[in-house]
């Protein structure tokens, strides 16, 4: 595994965490093929180390560290040297295959509205992982000097009743906004985008790569609606990996969607540009409440 003295280089030192992840793993390969950085990817398993030797050779094994977003202590080592943080770690929602028998009866009979059942993994709902995880790895970055902190969580935070937030009862969009508002009061420089549904979407098989669309950011779910709220993850990958050079989007919140392939003019990968057509404006942070903690009593 990785050597602290081999990141202290001239260029950049950038940890992602969640390097394995579908989106994570595509931050942290351009981060390793950009000559600017030198990255980090945080990984919890041997399962997921092997998997990204198989797809990035053996040598990366150098810029890998094992870790537990939900175990604080084992974040310690790799924040260390550490200048910028992207943070690409989510709850993920299992599906219950036994519900979809029923799903699709309903539906059957016409009720549009039915859906199968999701639950999270003891240990693994998005309160463990999205607030209390997202929060270990904020104040681990803190106490380790980090400069700056990329946090990729969702659209759709504004929406309690979201069908996100009910699957697995998890509230997985207010644990996520719960954690965005800790990191905006942290008093680290932060970049908080939520990006629309993620292309390409499972079960999907279908490829969705990036740099084929016109990009577009709002803020407050005000792409929700509008046919622009979905974006492949590469793109949202590029758009992170510009956030750790590009001065206007530090301190900032916004939302990040696409126009369907075909329309408008594909993105010409100039972030300072994009953001600019916000004029100034950030996602608010004034409602809906988040969910309660003991802590919080």
């Amino acid at each position: 595994f990785f050597s602290v003295h081999k990141f202290m280089d001239s260029s950049m030192n950038v940890l992602v965490t969640g390097a394995s992840g579908q989106t994570g793993f595509m931050v942290f390969k351009r981060l390793i093929d950009h000559p600017g950085f030198v990255a980090r990817g945080l990984i919890r398993s041997t399962k997921s180390l092997e998997s990204m030797k198989a797809r990035l050779g053996p040598n990366v094994e150098a810029n890998l560290v094992m870790g537990d977003v939900k175990k604080p202590h084992s974040l310690v080592e790799a924040m260390k040297g550490i200048e910028s943080l992207v943070i690409v770690t989510s709850a993920m929602p299992q599906l219950n295959y036994w519900s979809l028998p029923g799903t699709i009866i309903k539906k059957m009979f016409g009720d549009k509205t039915a859906k199968p059942n999701f639950y999270y993994q003891p240990g693994e709902e998005p309160e463990k992982v999205d607030w209390e995880g997202q929060k270990a790895q904020i104040d681990a970055a803190k106490d380790a000097g980090v400069k700056h902190i990329i946090l990729v969580s969702s659209m759709a935070g504004t929406k309690p009743d979201h069908f996100l937030n009910t699957m697995g009862d998890g509230n997985i969009l207010l644990w996520k906004r719960k954690a965005e508002k800790y990191l905006m009061a942290s008093g680290v420089d932060f970049t908080i985008i939520h990006p629309g549904g993620l292309l390409p979407h499972p079960p999907a098989r279908k490829p969705a790569p990036g740099g084929e669309r016109e990009l577009v950011v709002a803020v407050d779910d005000n792409l929700l609606d509008s046919g622009k709220n979905l974006i492949p993850r590469e793109d949202v990958a590029e758009v992170c990996v510009q956030c750790l050079t590009t001065p206007e989007a530090r301190n900032r919140a916004f939302d990040l969607g696409s126009l369907p392939v075909g329309e408008g003019v594909v993105w010409d990968k100039n972030l300072t540009t994009l953001l600019a057509s916000l004029n100034g404006a950030n996602c608010k942070y004034d409602e809906p409440e988040w969910p309660a903690t003991p802590k919080d009593a």
